[in-house]
């Protein structure tokens, strides 16, 4: 069943009436097990005052039109398909009929109880069709038309057989107040529903328009971007004098801060979205727990800081969970603790319960103040004091927490023990869902071929890019040739024969999708060359996205020299090499 959600409508208030049966249909289906039981229980109540076949007749017509009218409702447009609307609703005014009909006739009976009994089975069905049939309101109307029927015939002709006129006068006035009331507040809840509805759908557009705003405003900051790392690392390898160098390290580095928090706001938007997808894969958890410790080691040793990893003897060789984001969650973990501890010492154990990894980092920080111990998790919100250059963006955490909870695990502060000379300090742990796994076969290992000598084409409208590539393409001995679009690449792949392209996914005209499959249809060995994607589309759904239209592999904009580098090692085979 297709939720509203799936089709938000234009105007916030303007609520397609398609969209608003399908919803009245869901909820119908949420209500129907409750609905079957107590129908039940009133018919076979009504058997006590009622000859058993009248009940039961009733009940057939009851349930055989709520099973009809519910399948005649799915996808179901009551602006293009009128008659198939109109015999629902003349459906749902039989099928309410059939639940009216016996206290309707039980009211003409003399005993105890019958008339209360009457009375309450038509207000509990006229309470369902306020409160459950609001959604719909003609569906709703249809529901209370059939109890009126029922109620008013009977009330009349009860008294009109003891010709009481004032009698009849009278209770007929009190059913029309209260059918009154019933439908005006079947129309409030109805007006309820109908907001509410178009509260969410403003919503999901909303948040959708952020996501797009987002992923644009990434996608537009990358190529500026692109162009000061790859001048950056070019000049810092060439350029020899010390002071030069040590400015040009600022820059590369506060240059890739900014890559890393476009990075984290495209991981956050993923996530809100249900789009952040995990690759499960067998590990070595020890060996991809110390590789990650070993990366930040240098930072903690320059900052006087001790980094201590405690791994449990008894972890197992190899357990199945996604190893990028291991090392994203780790990753993160430690860059704050690096932070946040002035002095003393981090400590990161590891052991496993169950199915379970169990990571505590542990600092000897200022620690996490009560207040702030749920709201550090929360995008954009930061913990402690720290200054504004290496505070951080409060993101990293959020997207942790998030990327357990999708493996299986969580990340919480905890009451973690800290060093006996540390009156304060934070622990947080992380836990993984991590079976165990048999060893994955080994890889054959790449039989790369030296790069100095290869050709390699650059696709791209803005020549910074251009610039950036073939910079680092030179550092590594490679030959560069530029296209500034499609046209000019096929153009000049007809003509020159290269070893890999790569490729621009967003230029004008001709983009990269349509030149790649252009390239494909070339005659002879143009035809098969690597093509790689160079793009500042970074987000995984991207790189899954282009690689399933074939291409050969994937670079994110900002380039590094060392992402280049590997990505033409992998691809610059024999079997690759074109003539």
């Amino acid at each position: 069943m297709t939720s509203a959600s799936q089709m938000p409508p234009t105007c916030p208030r303007c609520i397609d009436l398609a969209e608003e049966l399908r919803r009245q249909l869901e909820l119908l289906w949420r209500d129907a097990p409750v609905r079957f039981f107590t129908s039940m229980l009133a018919y076979a109540l009504s058997m006590l005052f009622l000859p058993w076949p009248i009940p039961l007749i009733c009940a057939a017509v009851n349930f055989t039109g709520e099973i009809v009218s519910m399948r005649l409702m799915r996808d179901l447009d009551p602006t293009r398909q009128r008659g198939r609307y109109g015999l629902v609703l003349a459906i749902c005014y039989v099928t309410e009929l059939g639940f009216a009909a016996p206290p309707a006739l039980i009211w003409h009976l003399d005993g105890p109880y019958m008339k209360a009994f009457a009375v309450g089975m038509l207000v509990s069905s006229m309470l369902h069709v306020v409160t459950v049939r609001a959604i719909h309101l003609p569906l709703g109307l249809a529901g209370l038309a059939a109890i009126a029927t029922a109620g008013l015939v009977s009330n009349s002709a009860h008294w009109l057989h003891l010709r009481d006129i004032t009698s009849l006068v009278f209770t007929t006035f009190c059913a029309l107040l209260v059918l009154g009331y019933a439908t005006g507040a079947l129309v409030q809840t109805h007006i309820l529903n109908r907001n509410v509805a178009a509260d969410r759908a403003q919503a999901l557009a909303a948040n959708a328009a952020k996501g797009r705003f987002l992923a644009q405003m990434s996608h537009e900051l990358r190529t500026p971007l692109n162009a000061i790392l790859g001048m950056g690392h070019a000049e810092l390898r060439r350029n020899p004098d010390a002071l030069g160098q040590e400015r040009l390290e600022v820059l590369v580095a506060a240059a890739s801060g900014l890559s890393t928090m476009l990075d984290d706001i495209l991981d956050v938007s993923a996530v809100e979205e249900g789009r952040m997808q995990i690759h499960p894969a067998a590990v070595d958890p020890a060996a991809e727990i110390a590789a990650t410790v070993a990366l930040f080691r240098p930072s903690f040793d320059e900052a006087g800081l001790r980094l201590n990893l405690d791994l449990a003897a008894d972890l197992p060789a190899f357990v199945r969970l996604d190893p990028q984001r291991l090392r994203q969650c780790l990753s993160n973990l430690l860059s704050n603790a690096l932070k946040y501890a002035a002095r003393g010492e981090v400590t990161l154990q590891v052991c496993r319960t169950a199915d379970l990894l169990r990571i505590a980092v542990t600092d000897t920080g200022p620690g996490i103040a009560e207040a702030q111990r749920e709201a550090i998790f929360q995008p954009f919100v930061r913990g402690g004091a720290v200054s504004p250059v290496d505070g951080g963006r409060g993101l990293g955490l959020a997207i942790c927490r998030e990327l357990a909870r999708l493996m299986g695990g969580d990340l919480v502060l905890a009451d973690g023990p800290t060093p006996a000379d540390a009156p304060q300090g934070a622990c947080f742990v992380l836990t993984l869902a991590a079976p165990t796994t048999e060893a994955p076969a080994p890889a054959p290992a790449p039989q790369t071929l030296p790069l100095a000598g290869q050709r390699v084409l650059t696709v791209d409208d803005i020549s910074t890019n251009r610039l950036v590539a073939a910079t680092y393409l030179n550092l590594l001995g490679v030959a560069a040739l530029e296209a500034d679009s499609g046209a000019a690449a096929l153009a000049l792949l007809a003509a020159t024969q290269v070893d890999l392209v790569l490729l621009d996914m967003n230029m004008p005209e001709m983009d990269g999708l349509e030149t790649f499959r252009r390239i494909r249809a070339l005659p002879g060995s143009m035809a098969r060359v690597p093509v790689v994607a160079l793009t500042a589309d970074a987000s995984a759904a991207h790189r899954a996205g282009y690689l399933a239209q074939g291409l050969d592999g994937y670079l994110a904009k900002p380039l590094t020299p060392e992402a280049l580098a590997a990505e033409l090692g992998r691809l610059l085979q024999p079997s690759a090499i074109t003539g």
